[in-house]
């Protein structure tokens, strides 16, 4: 099965930043890669037709040019790259233009005020991460040369972990991920026990694959700070959440994740189908 990365390029200052990356992940996945813009068309409320068709056909032309120009400063000549500007909104072009004979990771930039107050709240991203099953990374602008080498997977064990999905991800990053780390936070609707049950078991079943394979339990009132202080906010460490989880579907947890975790912390985040 063929791999494809397909990044999402706004133009935007975080464009070059998420080129960057695309290149890194081409080079440890052996992907293709498709960038694809969406051209914000801005037509004349009173142009015939005809007109409008030359308006959006100029705007298109230009963005696939600077499209272009963009990828040849950042992508190294060598990889399989491909380009799409399209007017259509993105979760309905994604599904179209899905490849029964490739896997497709889908790349995106997270940004700090003005998208991040809509993050997971109505934004393109979250829309697809809500409405389409694809392992989706979400890049902040504060960190460069990502490298996804660590692993940190958020799970409750009221939702039962994908196990597929994850499995999908390590083989897709195979060679690059060294280590895992399950974390957990029992709140006091939470029994510990279970918990501690069920991340201890995820942690051995996946010590098989991943030999350095560790687990941590958050509770009490100082949980969201302490979680804080463990995430290294460096390059190499990537946090894993599983749309449907407590982690995207509660706001207070939305709005740590977003805020002080990925926004502020720099920290790449993966959402598995």
């Amino acid at each position: 099965m063929k791999k494809r990365i397909i990044t999402l390029i706004d133009f935007s200052s975080y464009s070059e930043n998420l080129l960057d990356f695309t290149d890194t992940l081409a080079d440890i996945t052996k992907a293709d890669i498709l960038l694809i813009h969406q051209v914000p068309v801005m037509v004349p409320a009173l142009s015939d037709d005809n007109s409008r068709k030359e308006i959006i056909e100029v705007e298109k032309n230009e963005a696939l040019k600077k499209l272009k120009d963009l990828a040849k400063e950042k992508i190294s000549s060598q990889k399989n790259i491909k380009y799409l500007v399209t007017q259509k909104p993105l979760v309905i072009l994604l599904p179209e233009i899905g490849s029964n004979d490739s896997d497709d990771l889908v790349l995106a930039g997270l940004k700090g005020t003005g998208i991040l107050k809509k993050i997971f709240l109505g934004s393109t991203i979250s829309k697809i991460i809500d409405d389409l099953n694809l392992v989706t990374i979400a890049v902040p602008l504060k960190t460069k040369d990502f490298k996804p080498e660590k692993l940190i997977i958020g799970i409750n064990y009221r939702y039962p972990l994908n196990k597929s999905g994850l499995d999908y991800l390590l083989r897709t990053l195979e060679g690059s991920v060294q280590e895992l780390e399950f974390i957990s936070v029992v709140t006091p609707d939470d029994k510990e026990n279970d918990t501690l049950k069920y991340i201890k078991q995820l942690s051995e079943d996946y010590r098989v694959k991943v030999p350095n394979t560790n687990y941590k339990i958050f509770s009490g009132k100082n949980a969201f700070d302490e979680i804080k202080k463990f995430m290294p906010g460096d390059n190499r460490t990537f946090l894993v959440l599983q749309k449907g989880t407590r982690s995207l579907n509660d706001q207070v947890f939305r709005k740590f994740i977003v805020n002080d975790l990925i926004y502020h912390g720099a920290v790449p985040l993966i959402i598995l189908p």
